[in-house]
């Protein structure tokens, strides 16, 4: 036990005198009220111990996933010439990459759970902090190592490997934070519908091989460095914004 535990058990043995004054009582109360905090401070999480604890609550099955549309878009390039019909596939896969974050992330909102999560030591601004920065470092370990064993093996060029498969990725990506920081859309198969649908635009374009061959290499990277800029701006305006967007207090 530890020392302030015992000083704070013999000062509350005091108060059950008979006759004690409201000096000393209030002196007690303030001794307890010190005790209180000091045990407190005593046993705060500190940041990684917090991140840490996330990551137990985080279903690891949403990352097996995600390796695993890697691994069989690695194994389709392999059957599959570099060609329209292999960026079809980069196209559809990324969607779907990005995608399975939305089940991890909506889980509380789906739950009624942020009103808990609100009233809770860690407020809901740092607890979705946590999920959405440990889901980046998965996915950019996940990404990185899928993007060096492609280029590296000749599979695919990496100009065509950011036009093919990261911009569609990193517009999924602008969709599924915009709906889920949204207070109008409280549905996670809304978000579902809208990715579908830039899936389907997005193969349209595929299909077309003038549209899509007339298009610039900088015309590319400026939609590029503008969906990474919009996804951070969703990001950061929904992390400032979200107790107010799901009516808690936080």
């Amino acid at each position: 036990m530890r020392q302030s535990d015992r000083r704070l058990r013999k000062l509350l043995k005091g108060m059950y005198t008979e006759n004690i004054s409201q000096e000393a009582l209030r002196k007690t109360v303030r001794r307890s009220r010190d005790a209180f905090c000091e045990n407190e401070l005593q046993g705060s999480l500190s940041s990684a111990e917090f991140l840490f604890w996330q990551s137990k609550y985080v279903r690891k099955r949403w990352w097996l996933f995600q390796a695993a549309v890697l691994l069989a878009l690695w194994w389709i390039s392999s059957l599959t010439k570099a060609g329209c019909d292999l960026s079809r596939c980069m196209g559809a896969a990324a969607s779907l990459f990005a995608v399975l974050l939305l089940p991890e992330l909506w889980k509380s909102r789906n739950a009624g759970a942020v009103e808990v999560e609100g009233a809770s030591r860690f407020s809901l601004r740092q607890v979705y902090a946590a999920r959405i920065f440990l889901f980046a470092l998965v996915d950019l370990l996940l990404l990185g190592s899928f993007a060096a064993a492609t280029v590296a093996s000749g599979r695919m060029e990496l100009q065509n490997l950011v036009i093919d498969f990261f911009l569609p990725y990193t517009v999924t990506c602008c969709i599924c934070f915009r709906c889920l920081y949204s207070q109008r859309v409280g549905s996670e198969f809304f978000s579902v519908f809208l990715c579908l649908v830039w899936t389907g635009i997005w193969t349209q374009i595929m299909l077309h091989e003038r549209v899509y061959s007339s298009i610039s290499l900088p015309v590319w990277c400026g939609m590029l460095a503008a969906a990474v800029f919009y996804l951070g701006y969703c990001i950061w305006k929904g992390q400032r914004d979200c107790g107010k967007m799901w009516e808690v207090s936080v």
